[in-house]
C-alpha cells in the first residue's frame, strides 16, 4: 500500500511539474504589444533652432518599452517626415530615419545636428516654422538578424520647428569674365573660390564654359576682403595682383580650382564624380554622376542603396578626391582624400531607389548632398 501511496505521489509531482514548464512555455511567446508604444513625447513641440543654441541639447524624445510578453532588446528608430507624405501608398517613404541605440528608450539631439537634419536632409525652408510628423518605430529581429514575423509598432507626433542657414559666408574671390563674358555682379554660387579657414587658402569649384580670349576662359579673381583683382602671373598657374585675364583650354565641364595667395599659385582638376559604396562594391566607375550647368548639380538617378550600408562621393577613378561625412547624425559633407583620409561613409537609413545629388557650388565648407 505505501509503495502504491508512493507512486501515486511521484505520478502527482511529475504531473504538476509538466503542467508548470507547459505554462511557462506558453508564456513565453513573442506576441505584439497590444498597447503598441507608450509614453511617446518630445521635450519640446514648438522649437526654434538658430546659431545660439546650435551646440547645446534642444530636444529630447523619450518613450516606455513596449511590452512583448517576453525579454528582447527591440530596435527602435525615430523617422521624420512632411505631414503629407506620411499618409497614401508610399507613406513615410521619403522619412529620414534615426536609429536609437538598443539599450535606450531616449535621444537627444543639439541644435546644430538637429538643424542639420531638417534643412540639410528633409529640406525644410530656413527662417520659418513648418509642421513636421515625427514617428518612433519598434520592431524585432529574429537571431540571424531577419525581420520577425511580428509586425512593427509605432507611436507618432508632430511637431512645429524653425531651422536656419546654417550655410557660412567665407571669405572669397569672385570670378569676374574677361572680355565679352558676363558675370553676376554679386556673389554668386558656381563662381566663387571660398576660404573654409579663414586664411590665405582658397578652393571652389568652377564651371567655365565661356570662351573668349586665348581660346579659354578669360577671368579675374576679385577679393571679398579688400578688393583686390588677381590674375595672370608668370604662367597659367601662378597668379599677380592687377595681372591679366586667367584662361584655360579647353575649359572643361567642372574643375576643381585651389588658389594659395601666399604663394601666390592657383591649380585646376578636371573632375568628374562617382558614387561609391557597399551597393557597387566600392567601385569608383560603376556609378557615375551627370552634371547639370543649369542647376550647377551633379545627379545619379536610379541608385539602389541599402538600409545600414555606406557610400561616399569619389573622383576621377580615386579616392583622392572625395566626400564623406565629418559626422554620421549631422549630414554635413568633409573632404576625405589625400592626405588626411578623414570622414565617416554616408549611411543609408532605408532600402530603396534613390535620386542622389551633390552641390559643390557653394565653395569650400558649403558642400552639400541629397538622397530622394
Amino acid at each position: 500500500m505505501k509503495t502504491l501511496l508512493k507512486q501515486f505521489f511521484y505520478l502527482l509531482l511529475f504531473t504538476l511539474a509538466l503542467s508548470a514548464c507547459k505554462k511557462e512555455k506558453s508564456s513565453n511567446v513573442l506576441a505584439p504589444p497590444t498597447a503598441g508604444i507608450k509614453g511617446f513625447t518630445a521635450s519640446s513641440t514648438n522649437l526654434s533652432l538658430s546659431e545660439a543654441n546650435a551646440d547645446k541639447n534642444v530636444l529630447t524624445f523619450s518613450f516606455n518599452a513596449p511590452d512583448y510578453g517576453v525579454k528582447v532588446i527591440p530596435s527602435y528608430t525615430l523617422q521624420f517626415d512632411l505631414p503629407a507624405d506620411t499618409s497614401g501608398e508610399n507613406a513615410w517613404g521619403k522619412a529620414v530615419e534615426v536609429k536609437i541605440a538598443a539599450d535606450s528608450l531616449r535621444k537627444t539631439f543639439k541644435g546644430a545636428d538637429f538643424n542639420a537634419l531638417l534643412a540639410v536632409q528633409l529640406l525644410l525652408p530656413v527662417d520659418v516654422n513648418s509642421t513636421i510628423a515625427v514617428r518612433l518605430k519598434s520592431d524585432v529581429k529574429q537571431n540571424s538578424g531577419l525581420a520577425s514575423a511580428v509586425k512593427p509598432v509605432y507611436a507618432s507626433l508632430t511637431m512645429v520647428v524653425k531651422p536656419y542657414r546654417s550655410f557660412v559666408e567665407y571669405p572669397a574671390l569672385l570670378v569676374k569674365g574677361g572680355n565679352s563674358w558676363r558675370t553676376p555682379a554679386e556673389r554668386t554660387n558656381g563662381y566663387l573660390l571660398t576660404s573654409a579657414k579663414f586664411n590665405e587658402k582658397y578652393e571652389g569649384y568652377l564651371d567655365l564654359p565661356n570662351a573668349d580670349g586665348w581660346a579659354g576662359d578669360a577671368f579675374n579673381l576679385i577679393s571679398t576682403k579688400d578688393g583686390k583683382s588677381y590674375g595672370w602671373g608668370t604662367s597659367a598657374t601662378t597668379l599677380s595682383v592687377g595681372g591679366g585675364g586667367l584662361w584655360l583650354t579647353p575649359a572643361p565641364n567642372q574643375m576643381k580650382v585651389n588658389v594659395d595667395l601666399d604663394a601666390m599659385t592657383i591649380n585646376y582638376t578636371p573632375v568628374r564624380f562617382f558614387i561609391s559604396g557597399d551597393d557597387n562594391g566600392w567601385s569608383t566607375s560603376a556609378t557615375p554622376m551627370v552634371y547639370n550647368a543649369s542647376t550647377k548639380l551633379w545627379t545619379a538617378s536610379n541608385v539602389t542603396l541599402t538600409e545600414g550600408k555606406g557610400f561616399t562621393f569619389t573622383c576621377n577613378g580615386s579616392y583622392d578626391i572625395s566626400y564623406k561625412l565629418n559626422k554620421a547624425e549631422n549630414g554635413v559633407l568633409t573632404f576625405s582624400g589625400a592626405p588626411t583620409w578623414g570622414g565617416v561613409n554616408i549611411p543609408v537609413a532605408k532600402t530603396g531607389v534613390y535620386t542622389v545629388t551633390l552641390d559643390l557650388s557653394a565653395g569650400d565648407g558649403n558642400y552639400t548632398y541629397s538622397v530622394k
